[in-house]
């Protein structure tokens, strides 16, 4: 078995190398559009009290008279990026509606699509900066379909990986990123039954986001902690 387990990492490891250099380029792109910022705002000049003061005096062009315009910053009921639609469903950056408390009772039902999107902000060196609209949903609970398989061959298992795509661990179907699957510790250990592996099912349970890397390569984002499963095993 020894020589699957090695097919297998050579895989992994191929796609994190490819996936690795395109996260280059793209950050070397970044500093360059850092870099003409900061150029742009060293070569404008610094506005002096006179200057402010002059334009204090002058009419306002930039608002019809009478108009108030408010310089303070609102205080949001929401973090950045989210939005209440209602008691029990939320907007996360204006493109995905996520309905639930994220209570135990009431999970927020989560999609592939959102958790996918942090991938947006990956940085080098195995880092992630993840947007606020997902860190708020850590230590929630949560509920998301998917792809499951226990770790290894067995007939009970406390452990599986919820992936958005098929995987065979090896040569069919697409491998796993960090950010489309993730690894759930069952509250209670299942019995691995029927014809295949791989079965397609929901998970409930807590969400942790906890980055994991190994050297530069993210290995792993998302936990799911106390997890009940349905659709599996049958």
């Amino acid at each position: 078995m020894r020589w699957f387990w090695i097919i297998i990492a050579i895989v992994i490891f191929a796609a994190i190398i490819v996936k690795s250099q395109t996260r280059i380029k793209e950050n070397h792109v970044a500093v360059d559009i850092d870099r003409q910022v900061a150029d742009a705002k060293a070569a404008t000049p610094t506005p002096t009290h006179a200057d402010a003061t002059a334009l204090a005096q002058s009419p306002s062009t930039s608002a019809p008279t009478g108009t108030t315009i408010d310089t303070q910053t609102p205080t949001a009921a929401e973090p950045a990026g989210v939005v209440r639609v209602d008691a029990r469903t939320l907007q996360l950056d204006g493109r995905f509606d996520v309905s639930g408390t994220g209570s135990t009772s009431d999970p927020y039902r989560v999609t592939w699509p959102l958790m996918m999107s942090a991938d947006n902000n990956a940085a080098p060196a195995g880092q992630v900066i993840l947007p606020k609209y997902i860190s708020i949903l850590d230590g929630t609970s949560v509920e998301i379909s998917g792809y499951l398989a226990p770790p290894v061959a067995t007939d009970f298992t406390s452990e599986l990986l919820v992936m958005r795509n098929r995987w065979d661990g090896c040569c069919i179907g697409t491998p796993p990123t960090p950010f489309d699957c993730i690894e759930v510790r069952l509250e209670k250990s299942v019995a691995v039954r029927g014809k295949h592996l791989i079965q397609y099912g929901t998970i409930r349970g807590t969400l942790r986001i906890e980055p994991f890397a190994a050297g530069k390569f993210l290995l792993g984002l998302y936990r799911i902690e106390h997890g009940e499963v349905e659709g599996f095993g049958g």
